[in-house]
């Protein structure tokens, strides 16, 4: 029995940490990366940033603009990022705010950092909804270059 309590507080610790280290890793891994993943970078520029609906219609979808979006983020050029997808850093930061969410609940804190309302999603898919009709037709909220 004394067994079965000592695994789960070692498991409770080794959770506890992973997550509290998780960004610190992802640091460390990007710093050492950043020279692949700027190859990386120049690829997705000549040959990913193909969108097909652009393409057959000349209409931006949701995700155009998302690559350029996340090198812009990788470049530290956070308003340029926003402006070629708001997506992206949204994405971003509500990842950052269910990390910290789950390091402060693996510390006995029960912090509760983004909206849990479904009027607060619901009012979010509609702003992006609009935002989308939007880009399509204010020459000044599209992306860049396609």
């Amino acid at each position: 029995m004394a067994s079965k309590i000592h695994t789960g507080k070692r498991r409770s610790f080794l959770r506890r940490y992973l997550i509290l280290w998780l960004p610190v890793v992802l640091l460390l891994m990007g710093a050492v990366l950043y020279r692949p993943l700027l190859a990386v970078e120049r690829f997705a520029a000549d040959y990913i940033l193909y969108c097909p609906l652009h393409a057959l219609t000349g209409l931006y979808c949701p995700g155009c603009g998302g690559t350029r979006s996340l090198t812009a983020l990788l470049h530290g050029d956070f308003l340029l990022a926003v402006h070629e997808n708001p997506i992206v850093p949204g994405l971003l930061l509500f990842f950052v705010l269910l990390w910290a969410e789950r390091a402060g609940r693996a510390f006995g804190k029960q912090w509760r950092l983004y909206p849990r309302s479904r009027k607060f999603w619901y009012t979010l898919c509609g702003l992006l909804i609009v935002w989308d009709i939007a880009r399509n037709c204010i020459p000044a909220l599209m992306p860049t270059s396609i």
